[in-house]
């Protein structure tokens, strides 16, 4: 269950619990009619002088004057109709239904007190949850470990969870809530609506030239850029990724090139699939390529600029986690 609705549904328990514990439950228990302006003071009242048995002892525990604490002992009686303690110079003791109500209103009050801290803890972020979603073949090595060690370190209860998708999966996934943050690459917030997301540059890598291993640029220790422009570029389908396909065509542009041809793909997997079958070459980020894929190889290019991460997330979702989680992602904190 995300934590905005985790949260939504503590806050409605709670409220629950306190209009039952002054309205319902009493009406119910006791039999009396809506007239009941039984309070939470009351109970207070009560529980402490049965707890102390002693009315000076208890008025001292709740810091009020032991006047107004048998006025509100006298009017819960009262209320209920029943007397609920037997008062002596020499003692103070409970009757049999006072002691019935000091166990049942021991339980209520130690459940409403345990659902305010349910309450806190979730708004504080320590027994939230959070879902990450990130780019598939995105190799998080450099970042994503020590940045969960760090926070699970700190905060244990947490829960984390990581799905993965393509550029267009992680938007939606992030739109519908499926997921707290997106951890993407920066040319893909063109496709998100900036007015409903915030983000931030985590990390930074280098864009590497993909190529079959059997290609005969394969030989080279660094790819020069005019090298490519008699071949077959495999990029994003614009469908998928505006920003991703604008990115890798800007990238040719800047560096005074032009493929000789243009395919497309639905994911960076199939892009490399595409890669390993010697259909063309294309250009990622370093860390989306599989040190374990030997079939195609990544080369530098001479000279570049970096690409960006960034971690995105809606304006409106309030997981107390999300900052937690940023804190440790940024990269003054690893």
């Amino acid at each position: 269950m995300p934590v905005t609705r985790l949260l939504f549904a503590l806050n409605f328990l709670l409220k629950l619990f306190y209009f039952l514990l002054n309205k319902l439950i009493f009406l119910f228990i006791f039999n009396n009619s809506w007239r009941n302006t039984m309070t939470i003071f009351q109970i207070k009242c009560f529980l402490n002088v049965a707890e102390y048995l002693n009315f000076t002892e208890a008025a001292n525990h709740l810091f009020v004057a032991q006047s107004s604490l048998s006025r509100n002992i006298s009017n819960l009686e009262e209320e209920l109709g029943m007397q609920l303690f037997v008062r002596t110079k020499k003692y103070v003791r409970l009757t049999p239904c006072g002691a019935v109500l000091y166990e049942e209103f021991s339980k209520l009050l130690k459940l409403g007190e345990a659902a305010v801290q349910k309450a806190r803890n979730a708004e504080l972020g320590e027994n939230g949850s959070i879902v990450l979603g990130v780019i598939e073949t995105q190799r998080s090595e450099n970042f994503l470990p020590h940045t969960l060690h760090a926070l699970r370190e700190k905060h244990p209860n947490i829960k984390i969870d990581i799905i993965s998708g393509n550029f267009q999966e992680l938007r939606e996934s992030l739109m519908n809530g499926k997921i707290d943050i997106a951890l993407t690459l920066d040319f893909d917030l063109i496709d998100y609506p900036t007015d409903d997301i915030i983000y931030q540059v985590f990390f930074e890598s280098a864009p590497k030239c993909v190529i079959s291993k059997a290609h005969p640029l394969a030989k080279s220790d660094e790819i020069h850029f005019d090298s490519l422009s008699t071949e077959t570029m495999i990029a994003i389908d614009p469908a998928i990724s505006k920003g991703a396909y604008n990115n890798i065509v800007q990238f040719c542009e800047r560096h005074g090139f032009t493929p000789s041809n243009t395919i497309y793909a639905s994911s960076i997997q199939n892009i490399l699939l595409k890669v390993e079958a010697g259909l063309g070459f294309s250009v990622l980020d370093e860390n989306c390529i599989s040190n374990s894929n030997t079939a195609v190889l990544s080369l530098p290019f001479y000279k570049t600029d970096p690409l960006h991460l960034v971690a995105v997330w809606r304006k409106n979702n309030l997981n107390p986690v999300i900052p937690l989680f940023n804190k440790y992602l940024l990269p003054e904190e690893r």
